[in-house]
């Protein structure tokens, strides 16, 4: 669904052809970085096949076939767009990376390797960060609807830090080496049928 409403989102601004429209994507780094290349050019036709484009070949660009293809929203599109953003501004997603299921299951490995695997997870995280930091650049260089999704996206980011933090603390703080968890999850509970 946000793939769908990035992409007819920068559509609704004018008539744009693949190429360009990767650029755009490629220019906003992290803050789009979950549309590839390959999936653009997959979702454009699919939104085309959909009704939600229009394509017009046009000759004269560079490259092996000597075309390019221009996009442009369609009302249909036009009404999509304006549907799933309602739908995402008002709804609440939560994000699922698999660090839950992980973290229950984290008594298969001794204590310390545990903790010196969320270290890690931290580690990345914090370059991750500074990463982000980096491309999204300065607050000034940006409009202010692009600031506030940058201060989203590095909020989120600053949240699992703080969370791994927290869970750090609380591993070396127990004896979980002991707790029922441990016990819980290393074997499996004996069939009662």
């Amino acid at each position: 669904m946000d793939k769908t409403l990035l992409i007819l989102g920068l559509l609704r601004g004018g008539p744009l052809y693949g190429y360009r429209l990767h650029q755009i994507i490629r220019a906003h780094g992290e803050l789009y970085a979950f549309l590839k290349k390959a999936n653009l050019y997959y979702l454009l036709d699919r939104l085309a096949a959909d009704g939600y484009l229009s394509m017009q070949v046009e000759p004269g660009a560079r490259g092996s076939r000597r075309e390019r293809v221009v996009y442009t929203l369609t009302e249909q599109g036009q009404a999509r767009f304006d549907t799933l953003l309602r739908s995402t501004l008002r709804t609440y997603e939560q994000p699922h990376t698999g660090i839950t299921t992980a973290v229950v299951f984290l008594a298969h490995f001794p204590p310390t390797e545990a903790i010196a695997l969320l270290e890690e997870r931290r580690a990345v995280v914090v370059a991750h960060r500074a990463q982000v930091v980096a491309e999204l650049g300065s607050r000034d260089s940006r409009g202010l609807l692009a600031s506030i999704a940058a201060d989203h996206l590095l909020s989120m980011i600053d949240t699992e830090r703080d969370w791994l933090d927290r869970s750090l603390a609380r591993l070396r703080d127990t004896d979980w080496a002991t707790s029922t968890d441990r016990v819980r999850h290393a074997a499996p509970e004996p069939d009662t049928d």
